[in-house]
């Protein structure tokens, strides 16, 4: 519905159809469901019901194990990440994943140490990728666009 009187962020059409940069204004198509971007878990040993932390496209899911048949989904669409803390020590390391809505915050921890800081570059580029339109030039390839995504939400040191 266009009416003349109603500027661009009262239009309806433009409000409800997400846009980045990189569809050139058009609509986001999802094909039914975002693509997984890494699948990470818990250490056994340390953890005696494992929680796996699925980072895909669009959104960040960490299903928790309470037991044996009993579990906890959480998820954070990648539009409402506020940020990312990742901390490890020699071998293991945890993620902690806050959500700008209030909601429910995603904390993972005993992981291996190269998981973690993987976890917090990927969350980190599909927030920046979501939020600010950030551009990927490798929208068919999910190996490359996952090297994007990684790239992006690198952080360098020196």
């Amino acid at each position: 519905m266009k009416y003349p009187a109603q500027s661009d962020i009262w239009r309806l059409d433009h409000v409800i159809r997400p846009t980045n940069g990189a569809s050139n204004g058009t609509s986001l198509v999802n094909h039914g469901q975002s693509r997984v971007l890494g699948r990470f878990r818990q250490i056994f040993p340390l953890s005696l019901f494992c929680d796996d932390l699925i980072v895909e496209e669009l959104r960040i899911v960490h299903v928790k194990k309470n037991g044996p048949w009993a579990y906890e989904v959480i998820s954070i669409m990648a539009t409402d990440i506020a940020s990312v803390n990742a901390s490890s020590g020699m071998f293991f390391g945890q993620v902690h994943i806050k959500s700008l809505t209030g909601g429910p915050e995603i904390f993972v921890d005993n992981m291996l140490r190269r998981h973690i800081y993987k976890i917090r570059s990927l969350v980190e580029g599909i927030a920046l990728s979501s939020r600010e339109g950030l551009r990927l030039e490798h929208q068919s390839s999910l190996e490359a666009e996952r090297q994007d995504i990684l790239a992006a939400g690198s952080v360098h040191y020196r």
